[in-house]
């Protein structure tokens, strides 16, 4: 049904142009552009937006880490490398937002490398566009500048099994490439596990269409004929992961990672601690990546009898990431990363074709009718609607909860009141802390409840439900204002109608409100007040449509 394939080998796809170009040649210059252009999407104001909850726990611990070494391994907070890359940057240009984000967009910009190094299988042409669906990609973008590992683990897993595409071409140096990216992504986050099952399940399907009585000898034969290459990787693995662990073997108890690692998410995926309908992801899918799977879809639709086995691996691949995300009990929009990778070079392959000689002129009107609307997505999503709150209620579903535009900046309005001396004038406590312990982590801070009057405060965060408690201990001369720490897009709230997703897909309006979580941001007055002007401004404010 799937056609013939070559045993032992993955032919190239002529038919989507040369694979040769040489990096400085007049026929790179689409390269070099394609590079501007993925550097200057990472990077333009990477700063800009407010710091999400766990963004300030990987900015704060790996300052920590800078600064006095502090770390040890949970699987709450996922793999050492991105807080050992994140505390390196801070080392060697400072600790900033835009430095904080930094490693991840350059392993966003680094995407680039895995699309040229797949010339070989895909071609010189199809490769080009493989990077600019790295590029372009909504959810990449998103999330390639944006302090998760989400990236930072797509890169260090493409760019292993690039490197086990190369050892199957022969390439014997590739061995320990191998074993050096899958220590890094197994040291990044734990998905890395999920993509190994996912891996293998893709490969057995291949061996499936191959025939098992074929396929089975032929991969022992393989293995067998290479186990130094094997055991080298694994050795290279262990000698990098370990240390990374370990902290440089400082820690030796979690030298056992996987066991504490698969032991915590599979605990957290029993209880469905972030809980979500296993369709979760599929709108997300369609809303942003519609013209990779659709463009991946017409590949493997026209080549359907003639699929190469690198073609069939990463199909499967693909839809098994789909299905896996959708059974596993975590449903967060991030996790899309790992869902629409393995579609991207297919993708890729079906758009040279159809901009190539042999594209025909409906599917080229297509094409660039879904590319244009790609760009825009992509460009609302990172640059418009990267930040959202009760008053601004246009939200992209690429947002889990994201801290609001003004509690960042009653947050910097406090850090300037901070910077004036050693003794400290600005408190918070409650749900505040995070991102405030990012935002205020050089500065003398009042941590928890104001103990009295007598400090000298002049700015204190605090839970809405300890609201009357902090006025009295503040006494007279500060007066209170809601402000919303935390929105979330309430997707669940109510059915909607054909028309309520039209009307979201079209203008990004949710059907179910924005939810938030407010604070009470404290701010001491001029002069001494009456009591009745001390209090909060509005004792029983109105709630936010759509407000927790």
């Amino acid at each position: 049904m799937w056609g013939r394939r070559i045993p032992g080998a993955v032919r190239a796809i002529k038919s989507v142009g040369r694979s040769s170009v040489k990096v400085f040649s007049l026929r790179a210059w689409p390269w070099w552009g394609l590079a501007v252009l993925t550097v200057v999407l990472h990077l333009w104001q990477l700063d800009t937006r407010s710091y999400h909850h766990d963004e300030s726990i990987h900015a704060k611990l790996s300052w920590d880490l800078a600064e006095s070494g502090a770390y040890h391994y949970d699987p709450t907070y996922h793999g050492p490398l991105l807080y050992m890359v994140v505390a390196a940057t801070y080392k060697i240009i400072g600790d900033t937002d835009f430095t904080a984000r930094l490693p991840i967009a350059l392993a966003g910009i680094a995407l680039l490398g895995i699309a040229w190094s797949l010339r070989r299988p895909f071609g010189a042409r199809a490769a080009w566009w493989i990077g600019l669906l790295f590029t372009l990609s909504p959810t990449l973008l998103f999330f390639g500048r944006f302090l998760r590992m989400d990236l930072l683990e797509l890169a260090t897993a493409s760019a292993a099994l690039t490197a086990f595409y190369a050892v199957i071409r022969g390439k014997v140096g590739a061995w320990k490439w191998v074993g050096i990216w899958t220590a890094l992504a197994f040291a990044t986050k734990e998905n890395a596990y999920v993509t190994a099952v996912v891996a293998a399940g893709a490969g057995m399907v291949v061996a499936l269409d191959h025939g098992m009585t074929r396929s089975v000898p032929l991969v022992i034969t393989w293995v067998r004929d290479r186990w130094m290459g094997f055991v080298l990787s694994i050795g290279i693995f262990v000698l990098v992961a370990v240390p990374l662990y370990t902290v440089g073997l400082t820690r030796p108890e979690d030298w056992l990672f996987p066991v504490k690692a698969i032991t915590h998410w599979w605990q957290q995926h029993s209880i469905e601690r972030v809980p979500g309908p296993w369709w979760f992801y599929l709108p997300r899918l369609l809303q942003y990546e519609f013209l990779i799977l659709g463009a991946a879809l017409a590949w493997i639709i026209r080549r359907w009898r003639k699929l190469h086995a690198i073609e069939m691996f990463l199909f499967f691949f693909g839809v098994l990431s789909v299905a896996m995300y959708g059974y596993l009990g975590e449903k967060v929009p991030w996790l899309v990363v790992h869902q629409v990778w393995a579609f991207i070079p297919l993708a890729g392959a079906q758009m040279a074709r159809t901009f190539g000689p042999h594209g025909r002129w409906w599917s080229r009107f297509l094409a660039t009718a879904a590319l244009t609307a790609t760009i825009v997505v992509s460009l609302t999503a990172n640059f418009v609607l990267d930040e959202f709150s009760p008053d601004n209620p246009r939200v992209e579903s690429l947002h889990f909860v994201q801290t609001t535009p003004e509690f960042t900046a009653a947050a910097k309005e406090a850090a300037k009141l901070g910077q004036s001396g050693d003794q400290p004038v600005i408190g918070a406590g409650g749900a505040a802390t995070w991102p405030l312990n990012w935002y205020w982590r050089r500065l003398p801070v009042r941590w928890g409840m104001p103990k009295s009057e007598g400090e000298m405060l002049q700015m204190v965060f605090c839970d809405v439900e300890n609201r009357d408690e902090v006025q009295e201990r503040l006494g007279p001369d500060f007066v209170g204002e809601v402000v919303p720490l935390r929105s979330w897009f309430l997707m669940y709230v109510d059915e909607p109608s054909f028309g309520d997703w039209a009307r979201y897909f079209l203008t990004r309006e949710a059907w179910g409100g924005v939810g938030s979580t407010d604070v009470i941001v404290f701010r001491r007055v001029d002069g001494v007040l009456s009591d009745e002007d001390s209090m909060y401004w509005d004792p029983e404010p109105a709630e936010p449509a759509g407000s927790n």
